[in-house]
């Protein structure tokens, strides 16, 4: 995934939220109780609350507050936006795909996560600043995001972490 890649990437994100900022589909709504505290309850068959990354899960949900995400925008989020979930063109034409998460919530959501995935992958950090950089360029040249918004991104990230270690939960038998 190089830069103009990630322009792309963003501009394409930003262009699904315009189109569904503050519209709702009847799907989950991602909130506190579904990004955070549902997730801990279903890890918690499988692993010891005394694990010191049990510990840490709980520990994370006094760190997000109600009000994280109410200065950004909401609307339809797809909450899955990587590489694997859509088809790049040789030209950059970008498709998404993959919309089992979609739902309802704050749009920063899906930036953070985009974030998020692109810092575990690229593991030459300062390649991980172009490219994000790069990304958020894309973004912000269809949808400027506030000074809110852009401090709220590693929550962001970090929130939806912790909703599909939840999800893997559910799914497989540990």
């Amino acid at each position: 995934m190089d830069k103009e890649t990630c322009f792309s990437i963003g501009s394409v994100m930003a262009n699904f939220h315009e189109a569904t900022s503050s519209t709702t589909i009847n799907r989950i709504s991602y909130d506190r109780e579904k990004l955070l505290e549902l997730p801990y309850h279903h890890l918690k068959p499988f692993f010891s609350e005394k694990l010191p990354e049990m510990e840490f899960i709980k520990e994370i949900r006094g760190f997000f507050q109600e009000s994280d995400f109410q200065n950004t925008r909401n609307g339809i989020v797809h909450m899955d936006i990587w590489y694997d979930n859509m088809a790049v063109t040789a030209e950059n034409d970008i498709t998404l795909f993959d919309f089992d998460f979609c739902g309802n919530g704050a749009q920063i959501l899906d930036v953070g996560y985009f974030c998020k995935q692109l810092f575990h992958i690229e593991t030459d950090k300062h390649e991980y600043e172009l490219k994000v950089n790069r990304f958020l360029e894309g973004y912000q040249t269809v949808r400027p995001l506030s000074s809110s918004e852009l401090k709220s991104i590693p929550k962001a990230g970090l929130a939806v972490f912790i909703f599909y270690l939840g999800v893997q939960a559910q799914r497989f038998d540990w």
